[in-house]
């Protein structure tokens, strides 16, 4: 077993530690890490945006536990180890006629990243992985395998499934896959300049298997942006993945806006070119790759905030509250001259257990680099979360105060239910310390 003392970070760069970094190969010496360590968490490939996946001493990655274990080719069902990336997985499935039915906007996660953090995609319905998951395997803290499903110690599924690697180490999940005809997206991207044209967008969504927009601005008075509109393509044109030119060209324009983030003015002047060419030059059937992971275009693209990194902030807002939380955010950005340069709103009707990022309304995600302003923006994003109730998406969250956790109606049960399963709290990161988990 490979033991390293390290520098560990989260993807946005912004925090850092340096505990001890252990590499099992096999479920023995797994085993053996649980017994002698009393602090660690698991780790995946390290791309969560906040602290859920960091510990000050010690770190069990599970990068060497990459393997299929069986996939059936013809019922779409594959269990692989929780180390494996979603790049790899796809690399198997998709020639096969498969594809994994929710997906984040990367393709460097790993699996057991995914189901720890019940990760979220562009699904217009079933949006969290969690609906996808037919079984896992875990170690538990007193050593234990344990198989559990909707169906087998739903319990503990509750508590693994968004439960941020807190219950036990996710050995192998088994999936069901989704049937495609080819590798393309039939995509359709629209306009909307008011929040009565965005309403009603969101609600034709329905038509379509994935859905996203991307804001180039809001107020009291309007909202400014992109509907992203997919479905699954039965046309088998082949399409170079990497080689878009709408796609290239947006990715530059992104590059740019954010190498200059701290410039309040000149990132609006880029939105409005990217909006007007974006509406117009599109691909209609477009690859896989570029509906669903344009930044994966650019390596290490979180590097481009600087030295102190970003955090990315995401929270979903009731329908009834939407514009008037839009409202007091944007007096708030125009006041401080803050500005994101990248914006994804979603419309949201999902249901979920514990702290499952779910709820009825939208969801927003902003992108802040850390400035002089950064103190100010956290202190006010918290009021705004304590006013409204706002639940905020923990697997990206470094802001969220103790209080606020209790957002979710279920965050005491979840800490009660957990020491169930963790009683020592042997697993634990910066994030379950900082909420007090």
């Amino acid at each position: 077993m490979n033991i390293k003392k390290q520098k560990n970070t989260n993807w946005g760069s912004n925090v850092a530690t340096y505990p001890k970094i252990y590499k099992p190969k096999n479920y023995k010496e797994i085993k053996k890490i649980i017994s002698k360590k009393n602090n660690f968490i698991v780790q995946g490939n390290q791309r969560s945006f906040g602290d859920v996946a960091l510990n000050k001493d010690s770190v069990l990655s599970l990068k060497n536990f990459d393997k299929v274990i069986f996939f059936d080719k013809k019922k779409g069902l594959i269990e692989v180890e929780s180390g494996l990336l979603l790049k790899d997985l796809l690399s198997i499935i998709v020639p096969e006629g498969w594809f994994i039915p929710v997906t984040p906007g990367t393709k460097y996660v790993s699996i057991g990243g995914m189901v720890a953090n019940n990760l979220i995609g562009k699904n217009t319905l079933n949006n969290q992985i969690k609906y996808h998951i037919k079984n896992i395997k875990l170690i538990s803290i007193n050593k234990k395998n344990i198989n559990c499903s909707n169906k087998i110690n739903k319990k503990i599924f509750d508590l693994t499934v968004g439960g941020f690697g807190l219950s036990g180490v996710i050995l192998s999940v088994t999936l069901k896959l989704k049937k495609i005809y080819s590798k393309n997206i039939d995509q359709k991207i629209v306009e909307f300049k008011s929040f009565n044209e965005f309403y009603k967008l969101s609600k034709i969504n329905k038509n379509y298997e994935y859905s996203v927009c991307w804001i180039d601005n809001f107020n009291n008075k309007k909202i400014l942006g992109l509907y992203y509109l997919g479905n699954s393509s039965k046309n088998k044109k082949n399409i170079n993945s990497e080689n878009f030119l709408a796609n290239k060209l947006g990715l530059i324009i992104l590059i740019i806006l954010r190498i200059i983030n701290s410039n309040y003015y000149f990132p609006k002047i880029m939105n409005f070119i990217f909006r007007n060419y974006k509406k117009f030059f599109y691909n209609k059937i477009c690859h896989y790759n570029e509906f669903f992971y344009p930044q994966d275009n650019i390596p290490y693209w979180n590097k481009i905030y600087g030295s102190k990194g970003f955090i990315q902030v995401q929270f979903l807002i009731p329908e009834n509250k939407f514009k008037k939380v839009l409202e007091e955010i944007s007096e708030f950005f125009n006041t401080y001259k803050i500005y994101s340069s990248f914006i994804i709103l979603k419309k949201f009707k999902e249901k979920g257990k514990y702290l499952n990022f779910s709820g009825n309304g939208y969801s927003i995600s902003f992108d802040f680099v850390i400035n002089s302003k950064y103190k100010i923006l956290k202190t006010f994003l918290n009021k705004i979360f304590k006013k409204y109730k706002l639940k905020v998406n923990f697997t990206k969250d470094l802001i969220t105060e103790k209080n606020n956790a209790y957002n979710y109606k279920k965050f005491k049960k979840f800490k009660k239910d957990l020491l169930k399963v963790n009683k020592s709290r042997k697993i634990n990161s910066l994030f379950s310390k900082r909420l007090k988990i």
